[in-house]
């Protein structure tokens, strides 16, 4: 529970709503769907279905916000539409003849529906490896999904504190400045940013009872499919 004066210096939901149990979550403003499963190994696989005739998407911003992420590789596999990705500030359109791109880990990088696409873009999106703690995986997806939806619902600016703490959790840094800044410093300013203000000044935390993943029977079942 945050104290009066936390609230004051950094205004957040009223209320937390709680995240499906099934494996399945929207984005804010009902943008994107996001759909979690796990193949014959446990390791997360995404599908993300990005809305053609949702206005957020039509103004490409359905996606994140340029990114980096530190240990893990990140691949994309279109499935109908076109995705738009740059890669250290280089595009790249793609579509289901296009294969797999792959994104190295350190790479500046972000994603969102190419304004060509006249249907519902629909991708797949996983990372390796995955056996490690504090990775892109789908308590952090409901976590910074569910704290987003709550944001947009009750007509708050997301915190950048809160954001950044979720990021950090997760091995991804946000890339702020607009011009190329060595990754290290980077590092430094996110954690001083979401660790040092937003956790223990603060009071944000990496995970939230409401959003966080739930015991369900489906899990099982869902490991199984590829």
């Amino acid at each position: 529970m945050a104290l009066g004066w936390q609230l004051w210096l950094s205004p957040r939901p009223l209320r937390r709503t709680d995240t499906p149990l099934g494996p399945r979550m929207l984005s804010p403003n009902d943008a994107a769907l996001y759909e979690f499963f796990y193949n014959d190994e446990g390791h997360l696989i995404v599908r993300e279905t990005h809305y053609a005739e949702n206005q957020v998407v039509r103004d490409g911003l359905s996606g994140p916000p340029l990114h980096i992420h530190l240990r893990q590789t990140e691949f994309f596999q279109v499935e109908q539409g076109t995705l738009a990705v740059t890669k250290n500030g280089k595009e790249y359109v793609l579509t289901k003849d296009d294969g797999i791109l792959k994104i190295s880990p350190g790479t500046r990088h972000r994603f969102w529906a190419h304004s060509s696409t006249q249907e519902d873009l629909i991708f797949k999106v996983w990372a390796e490896p995955q056996e490690f703690e504090h990775a892109f995986d789908e308590n952090y997806l409901r976590n910074a999904l569910g704290y987003l939806r709550n944001c947009q619902e009750e007509n708050i600016k997301p915190s950048i504190f809160q954001m950044a703490l979720l990021g950090w959790s997760s091995d991804t840094i946000f890339v702020t400045p607009p011009f190329w800044v060595p990754i290290w410093i980077l590092r430094l300013i996110q954690y001083m940013i979401g660790c040092v203000v937003g956790q223990i000044l603060l009071g944000y935390r990496v995970t939230y009872p409401e959003y966080n993943i739930k015991p369900r029977e489906d899990t099982r079942v869902l490991k199984k499919q590829k």
